[in-house]
C-alpha cells in the first residue's frame, strides 16, 4: 500500500535521508526538481518512471535531490520546483490521464524545500492490475538502477498477477502484537494466538494450505481448527511443533481480496513453561 512507504514532510527529512547514506536501488529513485516541467518529454519521462515502479516491486521517486550521473549517488537536496503551476493535483492529473490502465493506488506528497518552492515524493505500490503502459505506448520495468522496456515474457508475467491469488497470513494476540504472560506455578495461563489470512489479488483463492511452526517452548493446549502434522523442519535450529489449516471450495468460501478471514473459528491456545529457557539449556 502507498501508506506503507517512509514519509518525508520537510527538507530536513530529505537531508537526514542523505545523511543516513541512502542510495538509489530498485525501489528508490532520486530526481532533480527540474525534472518536473510542463514539457512533453519530461511528462513522458515522469510517466515512464512511475509506471515502471508499478510494473516492478513498487517504490518511491523523490523529486528534489540532485544526483551524480556518473556514480548514481545523491549530491544534495535542491531548492524545489520553480514553476508554481506544477502541483500535486497537476502531477496526479498527468498520471491518471497518461498511464494506461490507470494506476489503482499511489500517493504524492509535497515537501517544502525553500520559500514557497516544493519537491514531491511519489509513492507507488506494486500493481496487481498491470502491466501499465507509458505515453509512448511501451511498457517499462525498473531493474536495479535502470528503467528498461519490457520483453513479451515480462509483460505476460505481470498479467498473471491479476489471475493469481496473493495470500499472506498475520498472527496476533488478544492484546495486539504483544501478550502479557501470567504465570501460575510451573506454566503460564493459556493465551490466544489468532491467525488471519488475506488476499492482495482480485483473484479468489479456492485451495489453500497454511502451515504454522510454533516453538516447542510453547505448549499447544487448543488447536483452534488446525491439525497437527509431523515435520522435522526447523527455523534457525529452533525445534518446532507444526500445525496445518486447509481450505478447499466447495464447501468452504474462497479467500477474496475484499474479505479477509480468520483461519480458525477458535484461536490456537498456548501456554509457556516458567522454566522454558532453562529447560532448553
Amino acid at each position: 500500500m502507498a501508506n506503507d512507504f517512509p514519509t518525508f514532510k520537510a527538507r530536513s527529512d530529505l537531508e537526514q535521508l542523505l545523511a543516513d547514506g541512502a542510495a538509489e536501488d530498485t525501489t528508490l529513485e532520486f530526481k532533480d526538481s527540474r525534472s518536473l516541467q510542463r514539457d512533453e518529454g519530461k511528462i513522458t519521462e515522469l510517466c515512464i518512471n512511475v509506471s515502471a515502479l508499478a510494473n516492478s516491486a513498487g517504490g518511491q521517486i523523490i523529486y528534489g535531490i540532485n544526483e551524480n550521473k556518473k556514480t548514481n549517488g545523491p549530491i544534495e537536496v535542491d531548492n524545489g520546483v520553480t514553476d508554481p503551476s506544477i502541483t500535486r493535483d497537476w502531477i496526479s492529473q498527468i498520471l491518471n490521464a497518461r498511464i494506461k490502465p490507470r494506476l489503482p493506488e499511489y500517493s504524492i506528497e509535497p515537501v517544502l524545500l525553500s520559500g514557497t518552492q516544493l519537491g514531491f515524493v511519489i509513492s507507488v505500490p506494486q500493481s496487481l492490475v498491470g502491466p501499465h503502459q507509458a505515453p509512448d505506448h511501451r511498457y517499462y520495468q525498473r531493474l536495479g538502477l535502470e528503467v528498461r522496456a519490457m520483453e513479451d515474457y515480462q509483460i505476460k508475467d505481470i498479467m498473471r498477477r491479476a489471475t493469481t491469488p496473493d495470500l499472506f497470513v498475520t498472527l496476533s494476540f488478544l492484546e495486539g502484537n504483544r501478550e502479557t504472560l501470567r504465570f501460575r506455578e510451573r506454566e503460564s495461563r493459556p493465551f490466544n494466538l489468532i491467525a488471519n489470512i488475506e488476499n492482495r489479488s482480485p483473484q479468489p483463492a479456492f485451495h489453500v494450505v497454511v502451515e504454522i511452526g510454533i516453538d516447542t517452548d510453547f505448549k499447544i493446549v487448543g488447536l483452534g481448527g488446525f491439525t497437527r502434522f509431523d515435520s522435522k523442519e526447523q527455523v534457525e535450529k529452533t525445534p518446532l511443533n507444526w500445525l496445518r489449516w486447509e481450505l478447499a471450495t466447495p464447501p468452504g468460501q474462497p479467500v477474496f481480496k475484499e474479505h479477509p478471514r480468520s483461519l480458525n473459528n477458535q484461536a490456537i491456545m498456548l501456554t509457556m513453561s516458567a522454566y522454558a529457557d532453562n529447560e532448553r539449556g
